[in-house]
């Protein structure tokens, strides 16, 4: 009876530690939040927050897009298309949850919080491949916010769970062995982290890793990405190679997001062999970003290659593996790079 009782004591404990070491925001941390707070007008999220009150939730009961590529390029779509605003609505739960942590001002989380709600209430179906992936590369923006709102704003939705549970979930790309497989990562991660399942976490934490052994090279490239066109044929056709640096890119920026995630959580995979790997890939990407023309496709595409400059998670890299073609690409380029979530403010770099 005693070592029973002792069993259920460790284990109540041990739930208690975990618990008490959530912290307020997966991500940004709060030295993170800090450095932003102190910015005029918050590096302009205030402004964008305020723009976001306004904002119509359209969630989509059926969501069920066609592909993103046909052979032609890239399929056009509408603002209005389920992944513009599956889009458009998580990154504005995302933000809005920012400024509710910064100001504590529950306009902003009463906002974010009926956003959520819409999609819980209404989404029933994911029913395409290209549904599932504009999952996997948009509501982990929307977990992120949920998950600060359920921690800080004391936000408890039972809807919202089920929802990430048996509709979300079902669609993550984690399996996946290219870009997808990361994006699928950092999905799990978020919902892992919002529902406090740990046994998520862990999966995620193992699949990142997986990932790593099996999509960086020996030269530190990622052959599955390096390869890719601007059409259906994703590694062939005439353009083959001209969005590799992009897609190198579109791989390794859900993979540093969700590893600052788990480092938050204190369960970083950067000194594994896998964060070494990325460490490794990052100097290569970052190579390339600084002299594309050294890129092996660049010739066959007439020096026209796509997404060179979408590097912002350089700026986290810096802090985590620093190597000097980096600082470069971020000294000579910061204008264009594409930042939407604020990393050069939120981590700086040493020049």
């Amino acid at each position: 009876m005693k070592n029973i009782l002792a069993m259920v004591l460790m284990v109540a404990f041990a739930a208690t530690t975990r618990a008490a070491e959530w912290p307020h925001m997966l991500f940004p941390g709060a030295q993170q939040i800090q450095r932003l707070k102190a910015t005029n007008d918050w590096g302009g999220l205030r402004s964008e927050c305020e723009t976001a009150l306004s904002l119509e939730g359209h969630p989509v009961a059926d969501f069920s897009p066609l592909p993103h590529y046909d052979s032609h390029g890239v399929r056009p779509e509408g603002k209005d298309a389920p992944g513009a605003v599956l889009s458009r609505e998580s990154m504005a739960v995302y933000r809005l949850s920012e400024c509710y942590e910064i100001s504590k001002d529950v306009r902003y989380s009463a906002k974010a919080e009926g956003l959520l709600q819409g999609w819980a209430e209404t989404t029933r179906h994911i029913g395409t491949l290209q549904g599932a992936d504009e999952f996997n590369f948009n509501f982990p923006y929307a977990l992120l916010g949920a998950y600060a709102l359920s921690s800080d704003a004391g936000w408890s939705n039972k809807q919202f769970d089920d929802f990430v549970r048996s509709v979300v979930l079902p669609a993550n790309n984690a399996a996946r062995p290219n870009n997808h497989g990361n994006w699928g990562v950092l999905l799990l991660v978020t919902a892992g982290a919002y529902l406090h399942d740990q046994s998520i976490l862990d999966k995620a934490r193992n699949r990142w890793m997986e990932l790593m052994h099996s999509q960086v090279a020996a030269d530190g490239s990622l052959p599955l990405e390096m390869c890719r066109s601007d059409n259906s044929n994703w590694c062939g056709s005439p353009t083959k190679g001209i969005k590799g640096i992009g897609y190198t890119h579109y791989a390794l920026y859900p993979t540093v997001i969700a590893a600052e995630i788990l480092r938050n959580l204190n369960q970083s995979p950067y000194q594994t062999d896998a964060g070494t790997l990325l460490c490794k890939a990052y100097a290569r990407v970052a190579y390339w970003t600084l002299h594309p023309d050294q890129f092996p496709y660049y010739a066959s595409n007439h020096g026209k290659l796509e997404g060179i400059y979408s590097a912002n998670y350089f700026y986290i890299l810096q802090h985590r593996c620093s190597v000097p073609d980096g600082v470069e690409v971020l000294r000579k380029y910061a204008a264009e790079i594409p930042d939407p979530l604020n990393l050069n403010l939120l981590y700086g770099y040493d020049q």
